[in-house]
Parts: structure tokens; C-alpha cells; sequence
């Protein structure tokens, strides 16, 4: 007899390659090269290593797995002065539920960001990344209607499916916009950025025809907020659109620094809004430069019932190294999104 999550499984794909939604994080902050190929290079050191594990819908048999690996780095800093050139490459994978359906992805990215004004405290930039994607659908883990005997599956059965490959691959082309700045010294620095996905509509069908990867267009803006010697605020928006439809995210944290005498001691907490599908709790602290959060998801949609209140949680590192040169003087960019 095949499992209920089996079925599911088999409902899940089908919404899939019909719509082709992407994957997402709730800490969307923490995967800036997943975020905006513009963010490339875009912290407060020389270079940034980063990762996101994601576990959700563990209700189900087998919970939906989500990760993603990054590095990226700032270069011909000598020779830009008060301008960014930045580099990487990112990694992300996925798998549904037992295995069934598989996505990695491998993508390189590169960005270029303009100072503006005498003070150099304000930047303009673009960013492109490119790479490609491997989705893989194992067709023996699936059950089909041919195969229903008795009220059991026989897997031995023919499913008498017209079946195609198991695997596609294709080329994937992104693009993103940035500005950032200060508006009041170091006390309050805002960003704003675009950026878009999937430009050439890749095939990405299992079977022989000409369905297509629609594009995905994404808003982010925020802030970095100094409120006293200690307390610092950083609220984030975020706006994607993907083929009809919409994800809307907006929250804040809150961090309370402590100076240290080697590297300051971070500690922070905050709440997110994915309005119409969950409430969004994180956590973390940051020492020595590397940072750890944690954010759990409480679904708010009409998939409460079926999740039975068991959503997503999330674990986010991040490290941020320098690079010291008496030759370089890195210039001052926001620190937001907080990454």
C-alpha cells in the first residue's frame, strides 16, 4: 500500500509544473545572493560566507527540504577606491518530501555598485548571475490510477502514464538593482533594490513540451536604524510576483550590541508578517563575526489543519571575514539587510 504523503506528493508536483512557483525563505535577509544578484560583495567586511537550512510541512511523512550555500567577495578594492566590484557564486538545493522531487541549482554572480556625492556614503548598482539548474523526478516513488487495486496500489502494476524523463536541466539568467546609503551619518542607512529572475523563461517539463519557468520580479527595501548606544532597529520589506502569484513579507528586529574588547557580542530578535500564510519568529546573536539565527514559521492560511500547526524553521550562518591592507580602504556600506 502506498502512503498518504505519496498522493500528496503527487498533487504537490502537479501544482508545481503547472505553475512553477520558486522556492523562498522566511530569513530572506540571510541569503542575499538568492535575494538580489546586486548584493553580491554588499557587507561590512572583505568577504561573507553564508548558508540556510529549511526544514518544512514536517506533518507529512517526510518533511520538504530547502538549502542553499553561498560565498562572495569584494575585489579590485585597491584600485576602486569608493567603489564595489563584488563576486560569487551560490548553491540551492530542494527536495519534496521522500525524495520524489529534486532541484539544485549552481549560479555565479558578479556586481558593481557607484558611490555617489563628495562623502561617498551613498551607492548605486547593478548585478547579474547566471548558472544552471537540475530538477530530477524519481517516477518509481509515485503511485497512478492504473495501478489502484482492491484500495491498495500494486506498484508492480503498469501505470500506463506516457512518461517522459526524469531529469531536465537548463540555463538560468538573473539581474538585480541596488541602491544604498546613508542619511544621517552612521545613525540611519537605507537600501532599496530590484531585481529579476528567470529572464530567459527556461523549459523546465518533464515531458516534451514547451512549458516555460515564468518570470520572478522582486521589491526589497529597508533600514539600519541606530536608536541609542546600544539598541539598533532593522526593518525589512519584501514584495515577490511569480506567474499571479504574490508573497508580501514586512517585520523588524531588534539588536542589542555589547562592545566588546576584540569584536562586538549581537543579540537580536524579531517578528515578520508573510501576510496570509504565516507569523514569523527569529532569533540570534552575532560574535567574533559570525552570526547564527533561527526562525520559526506559525501558518496563519487554511493549511493550518493540514500541517496540524508543525510549519517551517529555519537555521541561518553567516560569517563575515576582512581582509586587512594598508593599500585598501573599504568604503562604509549599510549593514542591511542584516546578513
Amino acid at each position: 500500500m502506498i502512503r498518504n504523503s505519496t498522493l500528496f506528493l503527487l498533487v504537490f508536483l502537479s501544482a508545481s509544473w503547472l505553475y512553477g512557483q520558486d522556492t523562498h525563505f522566511s530569513q530572506f535577509y540571510a541569503s542575499p545572493l538568492t535575494l538580489n544578484p546586486a548584493l553580491t560583495g554588499i557587507n561590512d567586511g572583505t568577504y561573507r560566507v553564508s548558508g540556510i537550512y529549511r526544514n518544512q510541512d514536517r506533518s507529512f511523512t517526510t518533511p520538504y527540504v530547502t538549502y542553499t550555500g553561498a560565498f562572495d567577495i569584494k575585489l579590485l578594492q585597491n584600485l576602486l577606491k569608493s567603489d564595489v566590484f563584488g563576486i560569487g557564486a551560490v548553491f540551492l538545493g530542494d527536495r519534496s518530501g521522500d525524495g520524489v522531487l529534486t532541484m539544485n541549482s549552481a549560479m555565479i554572480s558578479a556586481s558593481y555598485h557607484k558611490s555617489l556625492g563628495k562623502q561617498h556614503n551613498h551607492f548605486i548598482g547593478i548585478g547579474i548571475q547566471g548558472g544552471y539548474t537540475q530538477k530530477s523526478v524519481n517516477w518509481n516513488q509515485l503511485s497512478f490510477p492504473d495501478q489502484h487495486v482492491n484500495d491498495f496500489f500494486d506498484l508492480t502494476k503498469p501505470n500506463n502514464e506516457s512518461i517522459a524523463k526524469g531529469t531536465v536541466s537548463y540555463f538560468d539568467l538573473n539581474a538585480g538593482l541596488l541602491y544604498q546609503g546613508w542619511v544621517k551619518k552612521e545613525d540611519i542607512g537605507i537600501f532599496a533594490g530590484v531585481s529579476f529572475a528567470h529572464l530567459t523563461s527556461p523549459k523546465e517539463s518533464f515531458y516534451s513540451d514547451n512549458t516555460r519557468l515564468p518570470m520572478r520580479y522582486t521589491a526589497h527595501a529597508g533600514a539600519y536604524i541606530k536608536l541609542s548606544k546600544h539598541f539598533y532597529l532593522t526593518p525589512n520589506v519584501l514584495f515577490l510576483y511569480q506567474n499571479k502569484a504574490m508573497e508580501t513579507n514586512l517585520g523588524t528586529a531588534v539588536e542589542y550590541h555589547v562592545n566588546m574588547k576584540k569584536s562586538p557580542f549581537i543579540v537580536f530578535v524579531g517578528v515578520w508578517d508573510r501576510i496570509n500564510d504565516a507569523f514569523i519568529t527569529s532569533a540570534g546573536l552575532e560574535y567574533y563575526k559570525v552570526r547564527v539565527s533561527f526562525a520559526y514559521d506559525i501558518t496563519t492560511s487554511s493549511l493550518t489543519y493540514a500541517t496540524q500547526n508543525r510549519s517551517a524553521f529555519e537555521l541561518a550562518i553567516v560569517y563575515t571575514g576582512f581582509i586587512k591592507s594598508k593599500d585598501i580602504q573599504y568604503p562604509k556600506l549599510v549593514p542591511c539587510p542584516r546578513m
